[in-house]
């Protein structure tokens, strides 16, 4: 679960682009001709001010007030989350203080339906893709064919995430996804 509460974190303070939460950084940027050839992404010097071109995976102030009063209007069943309207800051149109099930929750349920037509299509999907790999592998039941698939599927996944993302935002916990499904098959499915 915690890993599922880390790539949470990553992918969602990152399109949020909270500060110093978000992994989409200066200094992210000034590695970008370092390490691949992403030229919409890379710092911009204009009149001696360095800037910090938009990517399209970051929301804008706009679409930051729209998550956030969605999030804040969310309603659940008793049990099921915590109060997440707690945790939305309205005036920094932020989100903090998740409690790791909430991250679980919002990971597996949440995280497609509140970026569903703020993103691009390709970021979109492929943050979808994630977040189904964790509810699927965190099912009850989990036939042997899914686990295949599955272990498929998620190379896949994190191959279009590193396309769209800077390689800043790839550490080791970003990786054991692909890991997960071969625990799974050998201790049974995620508790």
């Amino acid at each position: 679960m915690y890993v599922e509460k880390n790539i949470f974190d990553n992918i969602f303070n990152t399109i949020m682009d909270v500060k110093g939460k978000t992994k989409d950084n200066a200094k992210a940027r000034a590695d970008l001709p370092l390490y691949c050839k992403r030229f919409d992404l890379e710092l911009t010097e204009i009149n001696g001010k360095v800037f910090k071109p938009p990517a399209t995976y970051a929301l804008s102030k706009e679409k930051l007030k729209i998550v956030c009063e969605w999030i804040k209007k969310l309603k659940f069943p008793d049990g099921y989350v915590s109060y997440i309207a707690r945790c939305v800051y309205l005036q920094d149109q932020c989100i903090y203080g998740m409690k790791s099930h909430d991250c679980h929750v919002f990971m597996q349920r949440l995280l497609p339906i509140a970026f569903r037509e703020l993103l691009p299509y390709d970021v979109w999907s492929a943050i979808t893709e994630i977040s189904f790999f964790f509810r699927n592998i965190c099912a009850h039941t989990i036939s042997e064919v899914d686990m295949k698939n599955l272990e498929k599927s998620i190379v896949i996944t994190l191959c279009k995430l590193e396309k769209i993302f800077p390689p800043a935002f790839f550490n080791c916990m970003e990786h054991l996804p692909i890991h997960l499904v071969y625990e799974a098959r050998v201790a049974g499915p995620v508790q």
